[in-house]
């Protein structure tokens, strides 16, 4: 008789993992030794973690510190968190505040199981991250999607998000810059949003992995505004702001309250980070933020290029993001699925992008093209693609 699975797995499963068939395959070509630009990925493959911080690591490692630590997060680095959550929102936020996970992935996912249950409602902005529906679906809830259109930039009209609000409605999760759009948000946007969650005890999660690599003049957080700290949960990493995304370390700020069940959820689950890893960590928020004002000049010199590479071309919308790692390309005029292009783009080009199909019903016909490949690379890369384009007419 088979054996038999309980339904979650069911919920971690589907598109959005199906959406990464084709970077992976681009990965193990590269290595294999072929010629492929992979820009499927957010991660400057061509990088390497700032050497204070890993010489941090590699001291406190041979100093012996590789035990158990506090589940949360050890005291210095919470601390180095809210100071500087503090400085870029103005939100009063304390060690108490911050919770440490194993990146943001984890962060999210560990809200979710202490916010939300079976029958509740979770409100995300379409297109989406891949791995989102999972995380807020594993313990139960259910995806509700509104759509932020392209012809709009991809922007979010408040009023769409509250019109979707019901009584089952008990988190609003949103992405600035987003990803894979690169669409920010401001504080105007964020104020109705906030003003609805306090008056209906509604969450509103703000995922902020990639603010560090904005121009300060373009920041924007709801925690930033008065009177939002009841409802407002902020997840954050150093994955792309200090080029550690193997270093899995990220983190939730939000109330005491929740910070004291996500310390329990931890226990039950990680037991706690590897101590040279937060140590390193805590070098990180010292070294100030000199890496990520070099990667938003290196993403928006890219973003440059496949504007010059692509925008002329017939069949093709390049849509101009302000932040973030990636760009998007809406190929519905060119009558083929975003996976059919992903797939055949790798083939015949060997370029490795990534199919919009897993970040939402309105991701379909739409393309993630990042920007982490060297200058160089990302010439040639517009190049193969309008390669490709014009092979398609």
């Amino acid at each position: 008789m088979p054996m038999k699975f309980s339904s979650v797995t069911k919920r971690i499963a589907g598109e959005g993992v199906d959406a990464w068939n084709t970077h992976y395959e681009g990965l193990a070509r590269l290595e294999a030794g072929e010629d492929i630009i992979v820009l499927s990925v957010g991660q400057e493959t061509h990088e390497v973690t700032p050497r204070k911080i890993v010489d941090s690591a590699i001291s406190s490692l041979q100093s012996g510190r590789h035990h158990y630590t506090p589940v949360e997060g050890l005291p210095e680095l919470r601390r180095a968190i809210a100071k500087r959550h503090r400085e870029l929102t103005g939100q009063e936020v304390d060690e108490r505040n911050c919770v440490v996970f194993a990146g943001a992935q984890s962060a999210l996912f560990s809200t979710a199981q202490c916010i939300v249950e079976h029958g509740d409602e979770v409100i995300l902005i379409e297109p989406y991250y891949t791995t989102y529906p999972a995380a807020v679906t594993a313990p139960g809830a259910k995806l509700v999607s509104v759509p932020a259109r392209a012809e709009n930039q991809f922007q979010i009209d408040p009023a769409d998000i509250i019109a979707r609000i019901t009584g089952k409605t008990r988190a609003i999760l949103l992405n600035s810059p987003n990803n894979p759009t690169g669409a920010v948000y401001t504080l105007e946007q964020y104020r109705p949003l906030v003003d609805i969650c306090l008056e209906k005890g509604i969450w509103l999660i703000n995922d902020d992995v990639y603010q560090e690599i904005l121009l300060p003049e373009h920041r924007a957080s709801p925690a930033s505004l008065p009177g939002a700290d009841p409802v407002c949960i902020t997840i954050s990493s150093l994955s792309k702001s200090h080029r550690m995304t193997g270093w899995r370390l990220g983190w939730v700020v939000g109330p005491p309250d929740l910070a004291t069940h996500l310390r329990n959820l931890s226990m039950c689950m990680s037991y706690g980070l590897p101590e040279f890893v937060m140590d390193a960590s805590i070098s990180a928020f010292q070294a100030g933020t000199d890496t990520a004002d070099e990667i938003r000049e290196s993403m928006d010199r890219r973003r440059k290029i496949i504007e010059e590479s692509l925008t002329a071309i017939s069949g093709l919308k390049v849509v101009g993001s302000v932040g973030g790692m990636y760009m998007v390309l809406d190929i519905r005029e060119l009558g083929i699925s975003g996976l059919e292009f992903s797939r055949n783009l790798l083939d015949r080009h060997d370029v490795s992008v990534l199919a919009c199909d897993g970040f939402g019903e309105s991701g379909k016909g739409l393309i993630r093209v990042s920007l982490c490949a060297e200058d160089e690379k990302m010439r040639i890369a517009g190049t193969r693609i309008a390669e490709f384009v014009h092979s398609l007419h």
